[in-house]
């Protein structure tokens, strides 16, 4: 299953604090059609970075949520050349975003997801072709790790 293209790809990620930058991913959810209303997915992230920073070290942040607005399962990825103060684990900035929406009625798909995204991100190989490599190889990487 093929979980994300290059126009779910953002490697110039705009924002200089968390919530421009959520703010930013969940207008790119919005115009890709994977949710029906940007404030109501925005909310749902805001939500859980506030319950607990998605911030999982190494510059690396999953802002993840299940919610209403979300059509049909999703990844986004996104690159900023700025580190963004996530609250991170580590303490450390912020700049590739891996954003997962899941549908309020979906099963474990996102859980699934995420955990297969976690025993990749504590690998500094893995998060080195995050930080370096163009969209298609992105789409590739993130595919077959999720696949």
């Amino acid at each position: 299953m093929s979980f994300l293209n290059t126009d779910a790809v953002n490697l110039n990620m705009a924002g200089n604090s968390a919530y421009s930058v959520l703010k930013n991913l969940a207008a790119m959810a919005e115009s890709l059609g994977y949710i029906t209303g940007k404030q109501a997915f925005m909310q749902t992230l805001l939500l859980r970075e506030q319950n607990h920073s998605t911030g999982f070290g190494s510059g690396v942040a999953v802002p993840h949520g299940k919610s209403a607005a979300v059509v049909k399962p999703f990844v986004l990825f996104a690159r900023s050349l700025r580190d963004i103060d996530w609250k991170a684990m580590d303490g450390e900035g912020v700049n590739c975003w891996i954003c997962i929406g899941i549908p309020e009625q979906g099963g474990d798909d996102q859980v699934n997801v995420i955990s297969t995204l976690c025993r990749k991100i504590i690998h500094q190989d893995f998060i080195e072709q995050l930080k370096t490599a163009n969209a298609q190889d992105v789409v590739a990487l993130l595919n077959q790790t999720l696949s």
